[in-house]
């Protein structure tokens, strides 16, 4: 069964493998190179997302397959960011499962942002698909929201 639960310290060394593979399979796959956001290779960067922001680990069977963050903006509205799954759960219907179950769980926020590299045609198609409009772009990120209500 797929879950995502809150993260904790003693998930900070995982989600950051996950992220490291995740983050390097999608550069590489367009840009030709490893990479991802700063401090996304680090234990420490996951530990201070831990502890600063509403950190999730996402679980299949109880093994933890992916993660991300989530950070309140008031007015009813929330972030989604660093949305990450293990390159071999990828394209199996997870993602789209993770963001139903993260709406479930905020039944009052009425607006989500998130972000995704320009290159990232995937996460653009699983962003659209959920219901995400692009509000803005530049070279390097796209900005989606979605409302509700």
């Amino acid at each position: 069964m797929l879950e995502i639960n809150k993260a904790n310290i003693k998930d900070a060394k995982l989600i950051t493998d996950i992220k490291i593979k995740a983050y390097n399979k999608e550069i590489n796959t367009y840009l030709g190179r490893n990479g991802g956001p700063p401090g996304y290779n680090e234990v420490e960067s996951q530990i201070s997302i831990i502890k600063n922001f509403i950190a999730y680990k996402i679980e299949l069977d109880n093994e933890i397959i992916g993660g991300l963050f989530l950070i309140p903006l008031g007015d009813n509205k929330m972030r989604f960011e660093d949305f990450v799954i293990e390159p071999s759960f990828q394209g199996k219907g997870y993602g789209y499962r993770v963001m139903e179950l993260i709406e479930k769980a905020y039944p009052d926020i009425n607006e989500w942002q998130l972000s995704t590299p320009i290159f990232s045609v995937g996460n653009q198609h699983l962003y659209k698909k959920f219901g995400y409009v692009e509000v803005s772009r530049n070279e390097d990120e796209i900005e989606y929201i979605k409302k509700l209500k």
